[in-house]
């Protein structure tokens, strides 16, 4: 079977995998070509049409999709207070606003053609992935998945693509889980 593995944000990692192959890469739908989106409504549009047609082009039939995380970051701003510059962990409106478009998109791409999707939890995928592994000094848990990737020997040129390795390579464990606890079937068919 073959299925895709989605990292979802402006620059999404995308993996396809069927058994042991995997063929990673990394979209930025913020570009056409070399020239900038003018506006989000050409982002969307722009990312729309590239997954349509790499579903369609590798004929996909399972499609895993990370769910998106809330885009929390830590920014220096002054206390009202006292007037003291403090670190306070704030949302940025605009990263998951645009996230949350871009992956419902994906999710509504996957439907109009009629191919089942899976929503992961980065905890999920990463415990089978990564078996164990955490990041060492000076690395974060992009690096452990590209490290991973390096290990088997699935080509993952950038943190995003080894991370949708990682993605497809969990939705294959699923499916292998779940074509084990259904069992065999009937042993000659079903009757006419």
């Amino acid at each position: 079977m073959r299925v895709a593995g989605l990292d979802i944000a402006t620059r999404s990692g995308w993996c396809i995998a069927t058994g042991s192959t995997y063929q990673t890469g990394l979209f930025d739908a913020s570009k056409v070509g070399k020239r900038k989106v003018s506006c989000d409504a050409e982002r969307n549009h722009n990312f729309r049409q590239w997954l349509r047609t790499l579903l369609i082009t590798n004929e996909v039939q399972h499609v895993a999709i990370e769910r998106r995380a809330v885009s929390n970051m830590k920014k220096k701003v002054r206390d009202e207070l006292t007037g003291n510059m403090v670190e306070r962990v704030v949302t940025n409106d605009a990263t998951a606003a645009t996230l949350a478009y871009l992956n419902n998109c994906a999710q509504e791409v996957c439907f109009a053609l009629n191919i089942r999707f899976e929503i992961v939890a980065v905890q999920s995928w990463r415990k089978d992935f990564l078996g164990g592994q955490k990041p060492g000094p000076g690395e974060d848990w992009k690096d452990v998945a590209k490290r991973v990737c390096q290990m088997m020997q699935i080509e993952a040129r950038s943190k995003d693509a080894a991370e949708a390795a990682g993605i497809a390579f969990w939705l294959q464990t699923q499916l292998k889980l779940q074509r084990a606890h259904s069992g065999a079937g009937p042993l000659f068919g079903e009757a006419a």
